[in-house]
């Protein structure tokens, strides 16, 4: 039975603050600044209430005021070349996990753009399977049930969710990859601590060897 890698993706496998850049510009540059000014307040509105980023509620709610607009973010969205923003080397290091492990995506994120995302990424196919969760670290048990394997493991850029896990799954290794806008923030109080901090995500199958 294979080890299941559990791979997260945003600020994991893809810069999604400089995807995040390309997608403020591209709607500065095609959307009227009135409806940008309501895409981006609702945008945090709904992440602070929803405690996630849910760009079908945040595009619904633009739309009672500005469809056209709307519809135009919504492709936008689609639109953006998300394989751009892949990091370095994180092709080859899937492929080496390969060699001696069962890697899957597990991601946090909305239904509808989080796979369209993904795929855009030219990560799905890539990969055994692909998880998409409001909150993924209230589903470890589940997972690892669905991908069993000895001490699996958790990469993710927020120590914060692998604090979580470790709580959950002593047994599991937890990788802390510090890349992008979370990477300094601690595990919650009285959470452990990553087991693995590495810099890069392509570091990811040397690190995690002999665990």
């Amino acid at each position: 039975m294979a080890r299941p890698v559990f791979l997260d993706v945003d600020n994991t496998l893809l810069d999604n603050d400089a995807a995040k850049v390309a997608l403020e510009t591209a709607i500065a540059g095609q959307v009227a600044a009135p409806a940008a000014r309501r895409f981006w307040d609702q945008y945090e509105l709904v992440r602070e209430s929803e405690d996630y980023v849910d760009f079908p509620a945040t595009i619904a709610r633009v739309a009672t005021e500005y469809t056209a607009d709307a519809a135009r973010i919504a492709r936008i969205l689609e639109e953006l070349p998300y394989r751009e923003f892949v990091y370095p080397g994180v092709f080859e290091m899937i492929d080496r996990l390969w060699r001696t492990t069962l890697p899957v995506i597990l991601s946090d994120g909305d239904r509808v753009f989080q796979p369209r995302k993904i795929e855009r990424a030219g990560l799905r196919d890539l990969v055994d399977g692909v998880l998409i969760y409001v909150h993924k670290e209230e589903q470890v048990a589940a997972v690892t049930e669905r991908f069993s394997g000895p001490r699996p493991v958790f990469a993710d850029d927020k120590a914060r969710i692998l604090g979580h896990v470790e709580r959950q799954m002593p047994d599991a290794v937890t990788v802390h990859v510090a890349q992008g806008r979370y990477a300094g923030e601690p595990v919650d109080a009285g959470d452990p601590r990553p087991d693995v901090e590495i810099a890069r995500i392509g570091e990811l199958p040397d690190a995690i060897e002999g665990r």
